[in-house]
């Protein structure tokens, strides 16, 4: 379905025809570091345009309060110091009471005065229509060892868990709020998972900047979410 909202001095263009992206990111004459990232929580895979957008992917399908996330999701066409311009952002994040674009750049690239500009202009104006904008700093996304604990739980937490098991694993923290990451480590592969993925869905947590190991503590939150 096509969206516009146009006024004077700013147009968001979604894409059309059932197209996910504004614009192409993957593609075999790519001179960039592109790929793609199977995205548990969009259930599709998502095209990154450099390691740094991969990252946040696996961020935000880590964080509990972002219902769903979209790359390359429109144009923005602006004027700025009388000069015709066009942006497309990274990703665009929804929450449940807010929706944003994001900009992926290294700290470096992120003080270009042009990038400084740009993203002055767009953070004041943006929610007039609606929508937040961020300028997400790549050494941020890259902190250790917090990204290192999202991939493995990423990667173990791809899969729902059954109704039945989460009910079990809610019975066992209302007994124990705080459990040990090695308890269900001794157990089995699957404990793993099921833990791994309501952590993901925010039903349980850890301390995600101290590295994963046995004495992890696991908190129970199932009581807040339900």
């Amino acid at each position: 379905m096509n969206q516009l909202i146009a006024v004077p001095s700013i147009e968001i263009i979604f894409p059309t025809n059932g197209k996910i992206r504004s614009r192409k990111v993957v593609s075999r004459s790519n001179a960039r570091n592109s790929g793609k990232y199977p995205s548990w929580k969009m259930q599709r895979m998502m095209q990154w345009e450099s390691p740094h957008e991969g990252n946040a992917m696996r961020i935000l399908d880590a964080t509990p309060q972002v219902l769903a996330f979209n790359e390359q999701p429109c144009e923005i066409i602006y004027r700025l110091n009388g000069e015709k311009r066009r942006h497309y952002p990274d990703l665009m994040v929804q929450e449940y009471h807010r929706c944003e674009f994001w900009e992926v750049k290294t700290e470096r690239d992120a003080n270009e005065p042009a990038v400084t500009e740009r993203t002055e202009f767009l953070t004041k104006i943006l929610p007039g229509y609606g929508y937040g904008y961020r300028m997400v700093l790549a050494e941020m996304l890259a902190t250790q060892p917090r990204l290192d604990n999202i991939k493995r739980l990423n990667k173990l937490g791809r899969f729902a868990v059954p109704a039945i098991e989460k009910e079990k694993i809610r019975r066992l923290f209302l007994e124990a709020p705080v459990m040990d990451w090695g308890m269900f480590e001794s157990q089995s592969h699957c404990a793993l998972q099921h833990i791994s993925r309501l952590i993901l869905e925010g039903k349980l947590s850890i301390d995600l900047h101290r590295p994963i190991s046995v004495a992890t503590q696991i908190r129970s939150h199932f009581n807040a979410n339900h």
